[in-house]
């Protein structure tokens, strides 16, 4: 039950990140960010990397699994899946912009956190 909770509350806060860019509310200190060159590929690579980070050890810290690798796998799958679509919805927005860039490096923040977690859990 309490896996549920933390998952959606990951859920939640990279729902609020997505609505507030997709309309231009980002609070300053976030837009910031984007300020520097390639802030926003930094930020889409710790963003979602450590997203996927958590959602993979709230997973892993709830089951009794001597092989944690399936499990990190399909989780950052799904979540990679899960940032696909985020990343083309862009196109319907206009205060967003699809970039393909932007999606590799978020894949690359996915597999990346995800060989962290599963090094941390062996």
């Amino acid at each position: 039950m309490k896996r549920n909770w933390l998952i959606a509350l990951v859920a939640i806060v990279l729902l609020t990140i997505i609505i507030l860019a997709n309309t231009g509310l980002l609070p300053n200190s976030i837009r910031r960010l984007y300020k520097f060159p390639y802030g926003d590929k930094v930020g889409h690579f710790l963003l979602m990397g450590l997203a996927n980070f958590i959602l993979n050890w709230i997973v892993l810290t709830s089951r009794v699994d001597p092989k944690p690798a399936p499990v990190i796998l399909r989780v950052s799958l799904l979540f990679a899946l899960f940032v696909t679509l985020e990343e083309f919805s862009q196109q319907f927005f206009p205060r967003r912009t699809f970039s393909l860039l932007d999606l590799l490096t978020s894949y690359a923040g996915i597999a990346f956190f995800a060989l962290l977690v599963l090094r941390l859990k062996r």
